[in-house]
């Protein structure tokens, strides 16, 4: 993930890489509900996004545009050659169809979008919390009465679980990132330091890949996937930066060494994943010797990196043994 690195260096104070409304509205789904049991995001395509949770399924479409009933039944139609080189039309089924012609009965449906036309609001009716947003949207009884004569037989039944969501996201992204390290901070992750823009970045990146991730047979649909222990690695709180920093403070380094090894405490989450299961293996090995207990913070640090430091340089892996330290369960 050489991207992620290339993120950290600059402080992820440059535009975020390929940043649009999907993503960011991918993005603050997660934020709100990577703590729900098993919860799952599931990247199908850009715009097209599973989420589970519990027993849970819903199917999401994200749309930047303002739309209206009329624009989500609009079926496409375009004209293509076919194999004999006649033009044929090819009818594509409309955005509502797209979205409820996966799942089941029992699944729930939602279409994010910037906004809905006026008129059509007014046939809405609000329900605050929704299972996954803040607040969603469901048709009223003329609405749905309406919209299910246009639909497929088979899809009638799905209408009862589909939903709206007006999404907060600015069209401005650089607005759009400001407000999502704000709910980044309201669940008390750390946002310092430019680590707000640095965790959408690697979000938008891992999003990016699951996206580009073709299903063949034989080949796990978990690819496609983004779970709780993924977005809890990344989401790191406050309490976890302080406990780090505690440890820190009583290895008795220089003040620029220490600021060194703080620095690199960014990367831990995105790029050195495989070394911290490593470290702690080890460290998990040591705490095991009876003699440990009279070992010093730095002296159960220096020990355990020793057999790395031909691979990376002693603040990563001080900074990763740090980590390690804060999170052994004795």
């Amino acid at each position: 993930m050489t991207e992620v690195v290339e993120v950290l260096d600059n402080g992820g104070a440059e535009a975020i890489k390929g940043f649009n409304f999907q993503k960011a509205n991918l993005i603050l789904l997660a934020i709100n509900n990577y703590s729900k049991k098993n919860f799952k995001i599931y990247i199908e395509a850009e715009d097209d996004i599973i989420v589970s949770y519990e027993n849970n399924t819903a199917y999401i479409q994200v749309k930047k545009q303002k739309h209206t009933f009329t624009s989500i039944l609009r079926k496409e139609s375009k004209k293509i050659q076919d194999t004999d080189g006649n033009k044929v039309t090819k009818i594509s089924p409309s955005i509502l169809e797209k979205n409820l012609r996966s799942g089941t009965d029992n699944d729930t449906y939602k279409i994010i979008v910037k906004d809905i036309g006026t008129s059509d609001k007014k046939k809405l009716i609000l329900k605050k919390p929704g299972s996954i947003c803040t607040e969603v949207y469901r048709l009223n009884d003329k609405a749905k009465e309406d919209i299910i004569k246009l639909l497929p037989k088979e899809l009638k039944e799905k209408i009862e679980n589909f939903y709206f969501f007006i999404s907060p996201i600015n069209d401005d992204l650089n607005e759009a990132v400001k407000y999502l390290i704000g709910c980044l901070n309201e669940i008390n992750v750390s946002v310092d330091n430019n680590r707000g823009r640095i965790v959408i970045a690697e979000l938008s990146l891992t999003i990016d890949q699951k996206a580009q991730e073709v299903l063949r047979d034989g080949v796990d649909k978990e690819i496609k996937a983004m779970d709780s222990k993924y977005f809890s690695r990344v989401f790191v709180t406050y309490e976890n930066l302080n406990q780090f920093e505690r440890v820190l403070n009583s290895l008795g380094y220089n003040e620029i060494f220490t600021n060194k090894i703080r620095n690199e405490r960014l990367k831990i989450e995105l790029t050195l994943t495989d070394l911290k299961s490593d470290i702690k293996g080890l460290l998990y090995e040591l705490l095991n010797d009876e003699n440990f207990s009279g070992l010093s913070n730095r002296e159960i640090i220096e020990f355990i990196i020793k057999d790395f430091e031909f691979k990376f340089s002693k603040s990563t892996l001080i900074s990763v043994a740090i980590e390690c330290l804060c999170e052994v369960e004795v």
